[in-house]
Order: C-alpha cells, then sequence, then structure tokens
C-alpha cells in the first residue's frame, strides 16, 4: 500500500511531463516568438541603451537574436512542408478510396449481380463490342427479380454521380477522367428510365449533373467503336456553363 502511494505522484508526474512535451511540441512556434518578445520587453525596462550597446552583451544577444530568426524561418518553412506533405498523402488515400468506391465497384457489380438482364450490363458499356454483339437481339424477359436488381445497380450509380461531386476536391483523379468513366453509363437508356423514376431521391446538383450526363451522351454512337469520342464529348462538356455553375455550387 505504501509502494502504491508513492509510485502515484511518480506516474502523475510522468504524465504532466509528456503532456508538457506535447504542448512544447506542438506550440515550438508561438513559444519561441513569446519568448523572444518578453526578453526585448525586459532588455527594454531594465537596461541603460547606451550602456548596453557599448557592452559585449549586445553582441552575444545579437548573435542569439539573429540565431532565433533563422530558426524561427526554419521552422515555418519545415511546418509547412509537414502540412503539405500530410495533404498530399491525405488526397493520395482519398483518390484511391474514390477509384475503389465510385469505379471499381460499381464494375464488379456487373460480374457479380446475375438477375439483371444481360441488355440492363451491355447498356452500360456501349464502348464494349463483344458484349453489344452477344446482346443486341435480346429481349429478356422482366422479372420482380431483375427489376429489383436493376434498380438497385442504377441507385448506386447515381449514387457515384453524387459522391464524385463530393470529392472531386479531395481527389488527384481529375474531372474529365471520371466524366468520360461516367458518360458511357449515361449512354444507357435503361439507366435513364431508372434515373426519371429515382432523381428526387438526390440533391438538386446531382440531379443536374445527371441531366447534363444524359444529354451529352445520347448523341453519341451506339455501339461506341471509337472511344476516343468519350474524350473529346467530356471537354465540350467541361466547357458548358451548366456543369461550370453545378461545380461553383459544390463544397
Amino acid at each position: 500500500m505504501a509502494k502504491s502511494a508513492l509510485l502515484l505522484p511518480r506516474i502523475v508526474f510522468r504524465k504532466i511531463l509528456k503532456m508538457s512535451e506535447l504542448y512544447i511540441a506542438k506550440n515550438l512556434l508561438p513559444l519561441s516568438i513569446l519568448v523572444i518578445v518578453l526578453g526585448s520587453i525586459l532588455a527594454t525596462a531594465f537596461i541603460n541603451p547606451q550602456k548596453f550597446k557599448e557592452s559585449k552583451g549586445s553582441v552575444v544577444i545579437a548573435v542569439i537574436a539573429s540565431i532565433a530568426i533563422v530558426f524561427l524561418g526554419l521552422n515555418v518553412t519545415l511546418n509547412s512542408v509537414s502540412m503539405d506533405f500530410q495533404a498530399d498523402v491525405k488526397k493520395n488515400k482519398v483518390t484511391k478510396d474514390s477509384v475503389e468506391k465510385l469505379w471499381i465497384y460499381p464494375n464488379q457489380l456487373f460480374s457479380e449481380k446475375t438477375k439483371a438482364r444481360p441488355e440492363f450490363y451491355a447498356s452500360l458499356c456501349y464502348n464494349n463490342l463483344d458484349l453489344y454483339n452477344l446482346t443486341q437481339n435480346l429481349h429478356t424477359k422482366i422479372t420482380v427479380d431483375s427489376t429489383l436488381e436493376e434498380q438497385y445497380i442504377s441507385i448506386l450509380l447515381i449514387q457515384c454521380w453524387e459522391d464524385y461531386l463530393k470529392l472531386r476536391h479531395f481527389d488527384k483523379t481529375g474531372d474529365d477522367v471520371w466524366l468520360v468513366n461516367y458518360i458511357q453509363w449515361a449512354q444507357s437508356s435503361y439507366l435513364k428510365a431508372q434515373f426519371d423514376r429515382l432523381k428526387h431521391n438526390y440533391s438538386d446538383t446531382t440531379i443536374r449533373l445527371a441531366e447534363l450526363l444524359f444529354e451529352y451522351a445520347s448523341t453519341l454512337p451506339i455501339p461506341t467503336k471509337d472511344p476516343g469520342v468519350y474524350k473529346k464529348q467530356v471537354q465540350e462538356l467541361l466547357k458548358d456553363p451548366r456543369l461550370i455553375a453545378i461545380y461553383k455550387e459544390t463544397p
């Protein structure tokens, strides 16, 4: 019991010391400035300027002040570099997560979900000529299961467009890359029909983005034998004042 009583003050002291170290490390720059300012005030108040100017102490303090200025400049530079590095690391992570969530995962669903009609899947990638040729003459019967699965996939794809608007400022991929991918989905008349039924579940900016994607996609050839037309169409879309307004309205 007595031993525990002796250890307690030590533990408390170590915690206080650790907290003090963390505080100093996080606030090194403001503390350094505070010390210099206080030192200057004390020097002004208690030291005779003329005598001090002629003393060796003035040289020492001048050297210390110069070193302090260099140290502060270095500290500011290091903090700036550290913040830039952390921001870059965060942006890389957001980019990786965005690609997985907003592009890879939806495409993965196309191969995993088997109840939706083959024509529905083919309509989402008209640049895939093999898939187009395999399904162009199909007229698969609509079932409850196919309807529900197609609705689920459509909800997911439209949600990708909404999430894209929220994440685009924190992502390195680039608007042109995302829109090239998304305009391919917008070629689907099946997705357009689902959107018309579901759009009121989404934000105004998402609805307007989707309508623009469907509008620009509607002029693309089906099947799309030349993938280069997607890039050309997206370049025109990026100049559209309506899209620019959407970007301005999203944080």
